[in-house]
Order: C-alpha cells, then sequence, then structure tokens
C-alpha cells in the first residue's frame, strides 16, 4: 500500500509540476544547420561533434577515458554510457549537462581567463562530474520510478532535493582535485566570499544561497566548493556518498538530503572543533595575531536540525577564522584610491588613464548595468557609453578610442554567436565594428594607436595572434599557435615591433615574447600550472597578476635582468595593472566591489619574488584525499574511431514516458500517458499521448513536434477525439409535417491539426537584444462521422417525440493566423523591476479562407513600452492595443487586454491603453523559517481604459452602433522570494484596485514562476 501511496503522490506531482514540463526539452538552441557531423562511440560514451573539431574530439576522448575510474573515485560510482555534444561555432564558453533528454553539451572555445589547464580538460572533468551525480541518483526507488517515467523522473529528484551549490560546488571540487589547476586554486574564485566574511560577516543560508538586492553574494559554484570541500576533508568521502544513497532511495523524504548531511557530521564533528581548537593553539603560539576562538562553545551553539544549515554555519565560522588568520599575516600595500567605495555593491574595473589625467573604468553591480564610466581627478564621474555584453578581459583605451569585444547573435542560430571587435570614438561619439570571420578576443591598440592586436579563434578553436589596420579593419600579419596552444591577453611592447603575452599549453601558463617582423618566441618566465593572467607593459617591466601569495596580487618580470618582483600586497586581491607615467593602476577587490586604485612605482617597495607558492589548503587536502590525478593517454588518438553522425537517422531520441499526460512543448499536464523525444542535437522536439481532454467523451490522441533543424522553425500539433453535445434544435417532423423544437444529441469526431512555420531573426547590435519573429499558422479543424439523434420534444403539443428529417454532413474550419512579434530590449540592472528601456509589438490576423465555414476576421496590434521611471530602478510601462473583429459569424476570442478587473471588451472594435508605474519599496533578506525568504518587496500603480465599439441587432435586424466604455485603477504589491528553499525564485503578489464596470472594488491574488532563470 505503502508503494502504490507513493507511486500515486509522484503522478499528482508530475501532473501539477511545471518543471517537469520545463524539463523534458530543455534545449538551449541550434547549431548552424549547414554542419556536417561526426562521431567517436565507444562502450563508455558518444562524443557527437563538427567534421572539422575531428583532431580535439579524439582528444577529449582521451581525456574521458582517463576519468571513466577517476571521475567518481570518492562515490564509488561510474555512470552508465553518456552522449557529449560538442558545440564549435560559439565564443561562448560553457559547459552544461541536461538530463531529459540525458546529455552533455560543450561549448569548446578557449577563455582568455581559462585557469593554467587546457580548457577541454577543464570543461571535460567538471561536466563529467554532473554526470556522475545524475547517473548516481538513478538507483533505489528512483530506478525504480525511471522505468515507469524515463529520465524526467531524474530531473525532478535532482531538482526537489539537491541545491545548485552541491551541484556546481561538487564539480569544482572534482576538477580541483584532479588536476594541478582548477578553480579552487584560483584567488578570484575564494576573494568574494572570504571578503564578506572578513568586512561583513556571514549571512544567513537562504541569503547565501537564494541571493540578495541588498547585498552581492558569491555564486553557487564558490559557495559550493567551500561547502561540499569542507565537508570531504573533515568527514570523508562518505558523507556525500551517502548522503546520495540516501536522496535516490528516499526520493519522498523531503528532507532525505539534509537528514543525510547531518547524519554525516554526526560521527566526526567534536573531532572537528578539537582540530580547530589545536591548529588555533598552535597559531597564537607562532605569535600570529589572530582571534582566539572558543570552538566548543561554537559547536554548541549551532543546534541547526536541518544538515544544510549545520554544515553551512560550521564551515563559515571555519573560513572566517582561517582566512582572518591568513589576512593577519598579510601586510596590505598602500595606495591612492581614485573612486570611493560605493554603498551598493559595484564593480570599476580596467582602469585606463586619458590624456587629461583622467581615468575610464568599466562600472558594472547590483545598481548598474555595465558602462564605460570617466573619473576626473577630483573622482566625479561622467557615463560615456553602454557597450553589449563584453568579454573578459575588459577595454583597451588609445587616443580617445575605446576599443573592447562584444557578443554578437547569430540572426538565426542560438549555438552561432561570435565576439566581434567593437570601438567607440570618446570625441565623435561613434561606435565602430569590424567585420573578421571568426571571433577576436583581448584586442588591444598599438602604441601609435593605428593598429590593433587581437586573438582569433576559429571553429576548430585554434588560436591565431591578428595584427590589424585600424582605420581598413584589413588583417596585416597573422602569428597561428602551434597544436595545444592558446594565447592570453596580448599586448605590445612600446616600440611596437614585438608583443608580450601568456601562453597556455599542457605544461601550463608561460609569459612570451614574439618578434613580429620574424615570428619569432622567446619565454621570459614559466609559471607552469600557477595562475597568471591580464600582461601589462611599462618602462622595463611586464606586469602580470597572479596567484603566487594565495591572493591575486601584481607582478613584474624585469626585462633588464630577468626577475620577477611582487608589487602589491593586497587583501582581498589586485589585477587589472595598467602603467602610466611611472604609475601603475590596478582594481582592487574589497566587499563592496572593485575600486581603481594608482600607486608610483618610484615610491612603491617591491619585494623580490623568491619562487615560492602559497599552497591553497583546501585543494591540495582534496587532492591528497583523492589520490589521483587526470593523466590521459594522447600517444595514439588514432584508437577512436571516427564516424559520420547522420542527423535523419537520429531524429528521435526517446527518453521520458509517464502514465500521465505531460506535453513540455505545450506545457500542459493531464490525465493519460505520454511520450517525449528530443533528439541529441536538439534539432527535433515529439510529444505523443492519450489525455483527456475536457469536453470529449474517451479524450483526445495527441501528438505535436517541433523540428527547428532549419532556418524556419516547423510546429505541428495533431488532436484527434469523440464529442457530443446536447442542444436545442428546429426539426422538421416527417409525419404529421411540422417544425418541433426538438432537444437533439450531436455526436462527431473531432480532428485538429495545427501547422506553423515561424522564423526567429536575431537582431541584436550592442547593449540591445532585438528579435523579429514572423509566424504563420494554419489551424485544420474537421467535424467527421457526424450523427444527430432527437431526444425529447420541447414544445406544447401533445405528440410524443416522433421522426424527423435531420440532415448529418462533415464539416471544415481551416483558419489562417499571421503574426508578427519583435521586441528591442536594452541591458538592465539586477535592481530595475523592470526593463529600462523596451519596445514589444506584436501584429496578429486571423480569418478563414478555407473550408465549409466563414468565422470571420480579426486583426489587432499591441505594444508595450517600457521607460525609465523618477528613480533609479523605478520603470513606466506603456501599453496599447488596438482589435478588431468582424461582426459576421466572428468567434475568435481577444488578442488584446482590457483593462484590469474588469470582464473582456467584446466588440467590433476595440480600444485599450494602460500604464504602470512600477518600483521596489525595500530589500528584507528575510526568512520565515524554512517556508518562505523574502528578496524584495515591490509595489506597482496601474491605470487601465478600454473602449469599445458594437453594432446591436434591434427586433427589426437593423443594426445600431453601441459604445462602451471602462476603466480600472489600483495597485499591486508583489514579492521576489523562494519557496520551501527551492532556487526556482516565485513572484507573490496582491492585486488592489476600483473598476467602473459594476463600480466595485477588486482584489486578486497574483502568482509566476521562473524554471529558467536558476
Amino acid at each position: 500500500m505503502k508503494i502504490v501511496f507513493r507511486f500515486l503522490s509522484l503522478c499528482l506531482l508530475l501532473i501539477i509540476s511545471e518543471s517537469v514540463a520545463y524539463a523534458q526539452y530543455f534545449n538551449t538552441g541550434q547549431d548552424p544547420a549547414s554542419i556536417s557531423w561526426q562521431q567517436i562511440n565507444t562502450k563508455d560514451f558518444q562524443i557527437v561533434f563538427p567534421a572539422a573539431y575531428e583532431q580535439k574530439a579524439r582528444y577529449m576522448a582521451a581525456v574521458f577515458q582517463d576519468l571513466l575510474a577517476k571521475g567518481g573515485k570518492d562515490l564509488q560510482h561510474q555512470p552508465k554510457k553518456f552522449s557529449v555534444i560538442l558545440h564549435t561555432y560559439n565564443a561562448t564558453t560553457n559547459g552544461m549537462v541536461a538530463w531529459a533528454p540525458k546529455r552533455m553539451e560543450v561549448f569548446t572555445t578557449s577563455p582568455q581567463d581559462n585557469d593554467a589547464q587546457l580548457w577541454i580538460d577543464h570543461v571535460a572533468t567538471h561536466e563529467y562530474r554532473h554526470v556522475i551525480q545524475l547517473d548516481k541518483i538513478e538507483q533505489g526507488f528512483t530506478k525504480a520510478l525511471n522505468f515507469i517515467f524515463g529520465q524526467q523522473v531524474t530531473v525532478v529528484v535532482v531538482g526537489m532535493y539537491l541545491p545548485p551549490w552541491f551541484l556546481e560546488g561538487d564539480a569544482v571540487c572534482t576538477e580541483t582535485a584532479l588536476s594541478e589547476s582548477g578553480r579552487g586554486r584560483f584567488p578570484a574564485f575564494e576573494q568574494e566570499l572570504r571578503a564578506q566574511l572578513l568586512e561583513k560577516g556571514m549571512y544567513s543560508y537562504d541569503k547565501a544561497v537564494n541571493g540578495s538586492y541588498a547585498d552581492f553574494i558569491t555564486d553557487r559554484y564558490k559557495l559550493g566548493y567551500y561547502l561540499v570541500g569542507k565537508a570531504r576533508t573533515n568527514y570523508g568521502d562518505q558523507l556525500w556518498r551517502n548522503t546520495l544513497n540516501r536522496v535516490a532511495r528516499r526520493p519522498f523524504g523531503f528532507t532525505s538530503f539534509a537528514s543525510g548531511i547531518k547524519k554525516g557530521m554526526q560521527a566526526n564533528r567534536d573531532a572537528v572543533f578539537q582540530r580547530l581548537q589545536a591548529q588555533q593553539k598552535k597559531l597564537v603560539a607562532q605569535g600570529v595575531n589572530v582571534e582566539e576562538i572558543d570552538w566548543k562553545a561554537v559547536q554548541e551553539k549551532n543546534k541547526h536540525a536541518d544538515g544544510k544549515l549545520l554544515l553551512y554555519a560550521d564551515v563559515m565560522k571555519e573560513l572566517e577564522w582561517e582566512w582572518k588568520a591568513q589576512d593577519a599575516k598579510t601586510i596590505k600595500s598602500q595606495f591612492v584610491p581614485l573612486s570611493n567605495r560605493e554603498q551598493i555593491y559595484t564593480n570599476k574595473r580596467y582602469p585606463h588613464v586619458k590624456e587629461n589625467g583622467a581615468i575610464i573604468v568599466y562600472k558594472s553591480g547590483l545598481a548598474d548595468e555595465g558602462y564605460f564610466e570617466s573619473l576626473n581627478k577630483a573622482g566625479v564621474a561622467t557615463k560615456l557609453f553602454t557597450p553589449g555584453f563584453i568579454y573578459y578581459p575588459g577595454f583597451d583605451y588609445q587616443q580617445g578610442k575605446l576599443l573592447w569585444t562584444e557578443q554578437k547573435d547569430n540572426i538565426r542560430w542560438e549555438k552561432s554567436d561570435k565576439s566581434i571587435l567593437v570601438t567607440y570614438n570618446t570625441q565623435t561619439h561613434k561606435r565602430r565594428t569590424y567585420k573578421i570571420a571568426n571571433s577576436c578576443f583581448a584586442p588591444v591598440y598599438s602604441p601609435d594607436g593605428n593598429q590593433i592586436l587581437t586573438v582569433e579563434v576559429d571553429k576548430s578553436g585554434n588560436n591565431t595572434l591578428v595584427v590589424l589596420n585600424e582605420q581598413s579593419g584589413q588583417i596585416v600579419k597573422q602569428y597561428p599557435a602551434k597544436g595545444e596552444e592558446y594565447f592570453i591577453t596580448p599586448k605590445w611592447m612600446p616600440d611596437g615591433k614585438s608583443v608580450v603575452m601568456i601562453l597556455l599549453n599542457k605544461q601550463g601558463k608561460q609569459l612570451v615574447a614574439i618578434d613580429l617582423a620574424t615570428g619569432k618566441r622567446k619565454t621570459l618566465f614559466e609559471a607552469g600550472k600557477h595562475d597568471i593572467a591580464q600582461v601589462a607593459i611599462g618602462g622595463d617591466n611586464i606586469f602580470f597578476t597572479a596567484a603566487f601569495s594565495g591572493i591575486d596580487n601584481i607582478y613584474a618580470y624585469q626585462l633588464s635582468n630577468g626577475k620577477v618582483w611582487q608589487v602589491t600586497s593586497s587583501r582581498f586581491g589586485a589585477t587589472d595593472a595598467c602603467w602610466y607615467n611611472h604609475q601603475l593602476y590596478y582594481s582592487d577587490y574589497t566587499s563592496d566591489g572593485y575600486i581603481p586604485v594608482r600607486i608610483d612605482l618610484q615610491k612603491t617597495d617591491w619585494q623580490e619574488w623568491k619562487q615560492h607558492f602559497e599552497p591553497f589548503p583546501l585543494a591540495e587536502a582534496l587532492s591528497n584525499q583523492l589520490g589521483e590525478k587526470m593523466e590521459a593517454d594522447t600517444t595514439n588518438l588514432e584508437r577512436f574511431q571516427v564516424k559520420n553522425y547522420s542527423k535523419t537517422t537520429h531524429l528521435f531520441n526517446i527518453h521520458s514516458w509517464a502514465p500521465v499526460f505531460i506535453d513540455g512543448l505545450d506545457s500542459q499536464a493531464d490525465v493519460g500517458v505520454s511520450l517525449a523525444s528530443q533528439n541529441k542535437l536538439s534539432t527535433l522536439m515529439t510529444t505523443i499521448g492519450y489525455k483527456k481532454e475536457q469536453g470529449f467523451d474517451h479524450g483526445q490522441f495527441y501528438a505535436n513536434l517541433s523540428y527547428r533543424g532549419w532556418f524556419p522553425i516547423i510546429d505541428s500539433k495533431l488532436t484527434v477525439g469523440d464529442r457530443n453535445n446536447n442542444y436545442l434544435a428546429l426539426a422538421n417532423r416527417i409525419s404529421p409535417p411540422q417544425v418541433d423544437t426538438v432537444l437533439v444529441n450531436t455526436a462527431w469526431r473531432q480532428w485538429e491539426w495545427e501547422n506553423s512555420i515561424r522564423l526567429p531573426l536575431t537582431l541584436s547590435r550592442g547593449q540591445f537584444t532585438s528579435q523579429v519573429i514572423p509566424k504563420i499558422t494554419y489551424n485544420y479543424v474537421k467535424f467527421a462521422d457526424t450523427f444527430t439523434q432527437p431526444l425529447a420534444i420541447h414544445t406544447n403539443s401533445n405528440l410524443a417525440l416522433g421522426q424527423y428529417n435531420i440532415t448529418d454532413r462533415d464539416q471544415t474550419q481551416e483558419i489562417m493566423e499571421y503574426q508578427l512579434f519583435a521586441y528591442n530590449i536594452a541591458k538592465s540592472s539586477p535592481r530595475d523591476v523592470q526593463y529600462r528601456w523596451a519596445q514589444i509589438l506584436e501584429l496578429n490576423y486571423r480569418h478563414t479562407p478555407f473550408g465549409d465555414a466563414s468565422l470571420g476576421e480579426t486583426w489587432s496590434a499591441e505594444s508595450h513600452l517600457y521607460f525609465p521611471g523618477f528613480q533609479r530602478h523605478h520603470g513606466i510601462k506603456l501599453y496599447g492595443g488596438y482589435q478588431y473583429r468582424s461582426s459576421h459569424n466572428s468567434r475568435y476570442g481577444n488578442m488584446i487586454k482590457s483593462p484590469r478587473g474588469t470582464q473582456d471588451l467584446f466588440g467590433e472594435n476595440i480600444y485599450m491603453l494602460g500604464i504602470d508605474y512600477a518600483m521596489p519599496l525595500f530589500y528584507p533578506d528575510w526568512n520565515l523559517g524554512a517556508l518562505a525568504y523574502f528578496k524584495r518587496i515591490n509595489f506597482d500603480a496601474f491605470f487601465d481604459y478600454g473602449y469599445e465599439q458594437s453594432k446591436i441587432p434591434n427586433g427589426d435586424d437593423q443594426l445600431f452602433n453601441s459604445v462602451f466604455d471602462s476603466f480600472s485603477f489600483g495597485g499591486e504589491f508583489n514579492t521576489d522570494m523562494h519557496v520551501l528553499r527551492f532556487p526556482a525564485p516565485v513572484n507573490f503578489g496582491l492585486r488592489l484596485g476600483y473598476e467602473s464596470q459594476s463600480n466595485g472594488i477588486f482584489a486578486s491574488f497574483l502568482l509566476t514562476f521562473a524554471l529558467n532563470s536558476f
């Protein structure tokens, strides 16, 4: 009985859960249709890739072969066979694992801020760990549910019980433990949390995992690394192994994850605090000015029943103490701040000096959408220009011109974006882009400003150092990388004859100079697996950011003698070096964000670097505990056989099914059965099933598909079901001949086939995200096998029900709809309650040019216009809509809005106007236990006005005009919140207003949530 109850509970969960529909078709877009695909298919994994990427795909196969036994060693798990899709046409750098359908997707472009290992090694290790996590959940009772529901049930279990910080933190631990690099050895990776703990203290668990609009919160990767990593090293591998087993075997135990953590901590928690007490005693004996803590009292004070909160409080206190000890031993540099710390978290990065002594920075943060700003010597700020979404490492400046790279979307294919070169003239206020075949990164001006140096990355992932003519944009020189080499942040030497850059290869990172005339290289300095980044040139020195001290600092390689010097000693992190007139400008991190600072190099006491690399204790502990390092065998890559991958024969990939009806394409759920398919390239998505649709006798057969592998997207949906209806009708009695009013029943089989073609054209440029989507829909409805029979006579007649001459015939309705949807949306800051600037337009026209029935016609136009409000983060929204509906037999519903709180307007001509003023009220960051966490309270004042013109028949079958108008006004209070610590944000609100239709007050609750925003 318990098993039956659990089964029925899950069925109910699947019916009501939007998360299942969303998870069924997790789709990040499509690659260009012109790509020829190949595959490497082994018994353990399949790699699908564009033909031009063959050699690197073989290398990745060797990496996965090595990871099979090592990647899940601590969890004692090796996953079932998995598929990997490589996207090589992107400038985007990323990776992801989805489970409905089960696959890994890797975006292969090596980033400029990569750690000291190859990007393929990094992303393969991280994403493979996600495969292990999800595959391990498919055991016990969850495995039984997989037989009933397919892969989608794994997504539900993981989404409901495993917090994102665990999934990402665990993967970062693995990428760090299996390598000599990894983000666990990145000072910038820890600096956000370290600065918060030392300057602002520990936040509540809910605030730390769900975010805040009041304060900056580090992301799930960084928080998760320390929570997962400390749990591993303090309590052993068995803690997470047993916790995942517990979740998988008890998917209906809503506290399985939390209780698993708590149970895993119980046996060794006393020893952990005793070790901390001993470490503290040792440091005090060494004379370190560290806070002395009664660790026994800390342990006893933390009595959280929830294992997640217990672990969080313990780890944050341990980290705070460790970082305070590190802070006490750090001698901080003196510098001149060029901007005050702002009250709201703000980054001012990549300082460059103008000719008049002012500096230019890129400003972003909680309250800023990301733009270039000029700061004069008095610190007065002037906004210069808002670019698009810029790539690391920021921008360059020369002779009044800004230079950077930003994302440029492909007009159709989501997985074919580019990184383009952009300049902005601060004097003429003109923006210019350069047309280059491939993506470009890290551009810099030559010393005279006549040339541009950049790193070009082709669709095979190969790097080339390119020199362009600044005026014409023509390529002057090219220097290709060798094999698995990647060029990072190149800079011109002052003479313009050579360049210096960071070179990344299998050995790690090196500082390299290239003679532009001969192409000869010279290795200046080898950092190996220790991270270095962001080269800057000044005098006899090459400045760079390095992780040698355990904190990001700026170092200098001295050209005249080859020595390396530590130039800064920052509390939390120094980066973005810029040399100008014997002064060094850089960005210094604080808990309120980066601020630009300056030091006088002539007065700075540099410390010669003595080849000492400060260790990263947690990273080394994780490596030692795992006892494995990634060592892929790349000596014979030909052992991985490459074959063609046919898009045609792999159109279908059935991944989920259920004894309930779920359609992820249309976000529907009902009683019934369903089967879902999505191929590995995400070009065809299909749902087939049966659902108990209301109004149908025995439900509906249902088939829905969307093909997105061509330039236009083709959608087709077919439904079939039997219906019947009772109604009063006039019928001709055969004997005696007369007309009766009779209750009749008509039964028929209804076929509905809806087909549409749409063309999503992305026209984004700069800070504006723009798209135009024309769409044509043909909807064919057939009423077949019609049969009508009389049921009862409804007239004042003494005759009984007789025989009637009733003629049945099949009918069709053929509806054509034409739609144009377009939007243009500017970048917004996180605190903005709505779009800052946006225009959204929709045009619709419906009619029935074919078929047996004429349903009239309807056309409409509506627009949404967004403007900034009178205060920061406030917003004004204007709505306008017009609809024409023919008075002849029109059965179409409204396509535009009606005033809020009123009944829909219904007339031949409808006009609607609306205005909203939205504002944030406050940011409480308050949680009601585990029930809810409230991040922001908003208020929206609105006024709506509707007007309709109709033609109404009178008793003489004549039409006369009727005019009606109505309005409503009021306010909406809503809150951005998280419920039951579920990561998907929820917006819940209350609308109160007055409407003129009935001269009454109305109220309604508002609820929205976004599963794609966590």
